[in-house]
């Protein structure tokens, strides 16, 4: 090869490469804990100033602030790191209590306020599966296929989407529709509604992710990313996890475009898995978790 053919050759492997940075990490912070404890199921509040985390198996709440750097208990609740959300102010959580009733799971919905702790139980307990969402600071939630909008309007509920026996179900304000882009004999899990609330990302159980419109039509494969989250409307992060059969060999963090077109490993610290992410409302940070409880937040820049 001349030299002139080599150099083409060089730039061109260079700008792929510099092309395919489509998301910059500026930074990696560890955050240990003030009282060694582990972290799982990390979620963001919407104005970024804390992260609430789980310990094993979703049990308990609490929540790191990121200006002091101090750990505040929320609940001791077995399930509440699952599914958790938080009201646009930051001061009201809403998560799912379980226990065991006559050696049978239950569920009830809790809402606590995080300053003071103070809870009240939004449902019974029920064998029901309980979907909690936030419009603004108010709550509702799906209970036995009803969509309960407590002191919301109208007006105000927006979609929720959720999964019932296996399929993906969108309730707004006066219908309920079973949503299966990839067909009936699917098994779907992980919906998520976009920031912008136009598209739907999910993953089809044994085969990829996908995103389709908000009325569950023209579904379009991102590729192998579980647990999808929205980093912004058009861009999703998730996991690239392999196991061997028994454990966990592999889970690297990845970002994907909408269209499914823009591909990208994320840079984590050496050795470690990437488990279950959450982006920041601002999508300027992600969390994630390790297999051992260790929290990680990276600062982002998308390019």
């Amino acid at each position: 090869m001349n030299k002139k053919l080599l150099l083409t050759a060089i730039i061109a492997v260079f700008g792929q490469f510099s092309y395919a940075q489509f998301i910059t990490v500026v930074s990696t912070d560890f955050l240990k804990m003030s009282d060694n404890s582990t972290c799982f199921s990390p979620r963001f509040s919407p104005a970024g100033d804390y992260l609430l985390i789980s310990s094993s198996g979703y049990t308990g709440l609490r929540a790191y602030d990121f200006a002091s750097k101090t750990i505040t208990r929320i609940t001791d609740d077995a399930g509440a790191g699952y599914n958790t959300q938080i009201s646009a102010d930051g001061k009201t959580i809403l998560y799912n209590k379980t226990e065991l009733i006559k050696n049978l799971r239950h569920n009830s919905l809790i809402q606590v306020e995080k300053a003071t702790r103070i809870k009240k139980q939004l449902s019974a307990s029920t064998r029901e599966s309980i979907t909690p969402r936030f419009v603004s600071n108010k709550s509702t939630y799906i209970i036995g296929k009803k969509f309960v909008k407590t002191n919301v309007s109208n007006s105000e509920a927006k979609p929720i989407i959720t999964i019932e026996d296996r399929k993906m179900v969108l309730y707004t304000t006066n219908a309920r529709k079973v949503l299966t882009p990839n067909g009936t004999t699917a098994s779907y899990i992980w919906p998520v509604i976009s920031p912008d609330g136009q598209k739907i990302a999910y993953t089809v159980v044994g085969k990829n992710t996908y995103v389709c419109k908000l009325n569950g039509t023209e579904p379009v494969s991102v590729g192998y990313i579980n647990s999808p989250q929205w980093l912004n409307s058009s861009w999703l992060i998730g996991m690239d996890d392999k196991d061997d059969g028994e454990k966990l060999i592999s889970s690297d963090l990845v970002a994907v475009s909408v269209d499914g077109k823009k591909h990208q490993k994320l840079t984590i610290p050496a050795g470690k898995m990437a488990l279950y992410p959450a982006a920041s409302a601002d999508g300027k940070r992600i969390a994630f978790t390790t297999q051992k409880g260790e929290l990680y937040i990276l600062a982002v820049r998308i390019n």
